[in-house]
Order: C-alpha cells, then structure tokens, then sequence
C-alpha cells in the first residue's frame, strides 16, 4: 500500500549526519510552523502524514500511537479506515523523519486528549460548565450582532436525588451517562450540550424557537422511554428575542424551569 520509491538521498533539503542518517531540517521547520498556526489536534496528526505523503511519494501511510487510557490508536492517510490486513507504514521515509513525524502526533495526541478533557464532562462526555458558558458568550454576541437566533434549553432532572439515595451512586452515574448519551443523540450539528453539575443540563440550540424547541423535547423523550424513572423538567429562553446577554437569558431560563417544577424562587 505504501509506494516502493525510496526518498532520495542527501539533497537541498537534507543531509547525511554523524549517525548516518538523514536529517531534513524541512521536516521540524514545517511542523513548528503548523503547531505554531494551527489548533493541534486529531486533523493535525493526519496534516503530518499528508505532508510527508507528499515529501516521498508514499500513496498510503499509518502512524501508531499510544494512549494510556485508549490504548493504541491508528491513524491512516487521508483519514481512510484501516483494514485489518493492512500493510501501510512510514516505512519509505528515513528512520529519523518517522520518528520526529511519530513525536510530533504523539504530542498533537496528547494536546487534544487534554484539551478534550479540560472542557468536557468526564462522567457523560458531554461539555462542561466551563466550555459552555464561553459557547454561550459566543452566541450571545452572534445574535446580537446579526440577529442570530438560539435558544437555550436548561434541564433539571426529576427525582434525581431520590433515586440515587434508593438505587445507589452507581446506578444514579449510569442514569446520568443514559441521559448524556441521549442529549448526543437528540440535537443537530451545531447545537452544543452540557452538564453544569449534579442533574443539571444545558443546550444550546442553534437557530431555533419555538417549533424546534418542542421537537428536540420529543426527540429526548422518546430516547428515555426505555427508562421510566428519567424524568425531566424543561425552561427555555431564546435569544434575540427575551435577551442578548448570557446572564441574564441564564437567569430567565431558570426561572422558567422552577416555574414549571412549582418551586418558586426567592
């Protein structure tokens, strides 16, 4: 799968070291340049192997990399599946350059694994309080600027409480992954959820109102069938039409979710 053609030895861009090996000062300079310009992350590790595809005219390239909690991850050219029985290497570039080309996506691995985790609940995978108020702040000023309209959506679930003192703490964290899980697959391309703490939720629905609001409701609902004891309660507030500022759409939101809960706030 990987093109017989050898690179080519010394060159304009090369030379033979000490060691025997060739060093291509192309290769570090182009990939600082790229980290240095680009967000590193999973696209940037397969923008390293379509670099050096190009450099020795491989038509097919696999990098491996470790991870202590995923274990071995594989990464193809051009982002194609990887076969079982495929044979595809950086077997034509020079011993050196696979290995500044293996340290650089382990790096770029590691980056996005952290900057994954530093926004992202670890419990439901879904974001964070910290990740979706800066989602909500851009927003925010989307729609006031253009006229942009989103609606946020905050949940609380019912019970909650309740039912992790009678089930356990166990079965309370998997009826939180269910409902995470069921966020995912409830919103469109574009919309963003998260877990701001114990039961409480958050999304934001791009470019929606009202008819689109109900829809996702229904779409959430029919997911927990399977699990009757997942109930919820819902308050909305859309912007630009009750505010344009995050705190106080938060806040009008949440009012309306205690109303609809019969709680009423002091």
């Amino acid at each position: 799968m990987v093109d017989e053609a050898e690179a080519d030895g010394a060159d304009i861009n090369g030379q033979i070291g000490s060691d025997g090996q060739l060093h291509e000062p192309w290769v570090f300079l182009t990939m600082l340049d790229q980290m240095s310009s680009t967000e590193v992350n999973i696209g940037f590790i397969y923008s390293v192997l379509d670099l050096l595809a190009r450099r020795y005219r491989l038509t097919d390239a696999v990098v491996l990399l470790r991870d202590e909690s995923l274990g071995t991850q594989a990464f193809r050219l051009g982002q194609k599946s990887l076969a079982h029985d495929s044979r595809a290497s950086l077997a034509t570039s020079p011993h050196v350059v696979r290995d500044v080309v293996r340290n650089v996506c382990q790096l770029a691995l590691t980056l996005h694994l952290a900057r994954h985790s530093a926004d992202h609940d670890p419990l439901t995978s879904i974001s964070n309080r910290r990740h979706f108020d800066a989602a909500l702040r851009n927003a925010a000023v989307q729609s006031a600027r253009y006229g942009w309209a989103f609606t946020l959506v905050l949940i609380d679930l019912n019970g909650f409480k309740a039912i992790n003192d009678r089930l356990g703490h166990a079965a309370g964290d998997d009826m939180l992954r269910s409902f995470g899980w069921a966020l995912r697959r409830s919103v469109r391309s574009g919309d963003t959820t998260a877990r701001m703490g114990g039961d409480e939720f958050a999304i934001i629905l791009a470019n929606a109102e009202g008819t689109e609001v109900l829809a996702f409701t229904e779409r959430l609902r029919s997911l927990l069938v399977s699990i009757p004891e997942l109930d919820f309660s819902v308050g909305t507030a859309t912007s630009p039409g009750d505010s344009t500022d995050p705190a106080e759409l938060y806040r009008i939101a949440d009012g309306r979710l205690y109303e609809k809960k019969g709680i009423v706030l002091g």
